[in-house]
């Protein structure tokens, strides 16, 4: 675990989008600074200190300064992930505000890909303001501290949320249909829902189906009415309606604000 502050914000030296489109594998090599690595699409398999690691997609790790890593194996094409190199602030004597794993698996990857997103784009020069991308930089920090605390431990719900996940995106989930899945009547999910994680059901339906729709209008070049049909809407126009309810912008709106990132391939 690594401790984490919040009294100043972490520093960012660089980030960006790794892409290859054949085999690949990551270099040999030892850094004085911090790197953390977000899954996208494929395994990355990194050995560090001698310790092999499959880095899947939602899957977080955080190499340390100075640690030996390098691949082990290659990845497939299509391999991607974010990575950014940053700089921890000072501790001062203090305690730590929360703990940052070094190797997880994100309960909500969908968030954590937009705010990497966010982050890149501040990072290549989306904002005027000096250092945002250390402000975003943390931003994406507490969203990783949070996903790594786990208050609930009911395996029937993490089940649920899990099934959810997996459905969100399809046209024809109900409300009555989680109710089925689950063997709770209706109202009764509703409540327990609501108790155990803060949301309404169908508010966290939907939630999972604007951060799948922020991402790829953000990551992608599909066209407002692909990405529409991708989050289980079959109307372009219907969809960009509940697009602005939901975030205050338009779809085309939102893709214009987010375009600044920096790709690699090496």
């Amino acid at each position: 675990m690594l401790p984490f502050y919040m009294h100043q914000p972490y520093r960012l030296n660089m980030g960006g989008h790794f892409l290859a489109n054949e085999p690949w594998s990551h270099m040999a090599r030892k850094m004085s600074e911090y790197e953390l690595l977000i899954g996208v699409s494929e395994n990355v398999y990194l050995e560090v200190e001698g310790e092999p690691f499959e880095i899947k997609p939602g899957d977080v790790m955080i190499l340390k300064p100075g640690q030996f890593h390098q691949g082990y194996k290659p990845s497939l094409p299509g391999v991607s992930f974010y990575w950014f190199h940053f700089m921890q602030p000072e501790a001062d004597g203090r305690e730590p505000d929360g703990m940052l794993s070094l190797y997880a698996e994100c309960a909500n990857p969908n968030r954590i890909h937009i705010l990497a997103r966010q982050l890149l784009h501040a990072a290549n020069g989306g904002y005027s303001l000096p250092n945002a991308g250390d402000y975003f930089l943390s931003c994406l920090l507490i969203e990783l501290v949070e996903q790594g605390r786990n208050p609930n431990s009911d395996p029937k719900l993490a089940d649920l949320l899990e099934w959810i996940r997996l459905h969100a995106l399809e046209q024809d989930l109900t409300v009555e249909r989680i109710a089925a899945y689950s063997g709770y009547n209706k109202q009764y999910l509703t409540r327990i829902f609501k108790r155990n994680f803060g949301s309404g059901l169908l508010k966290y339906v939907h939630s999972i189906k604007l951060e799948s729709a922020k991402r790829l209008l953000a990551g992608s070049k599909l066209y407002v009415k692909e990405v529409a049909m991708k989050v289980g809407f079959a109307d372009e126009k219907q969809f960009a309606k509940w697009f602005k309810l939901q975030s205050g912008v338009t779809p085309t709106a939102y893709r214009e604000a987010f375009t600044r990132t920096h790709f690699n391939n090496v």
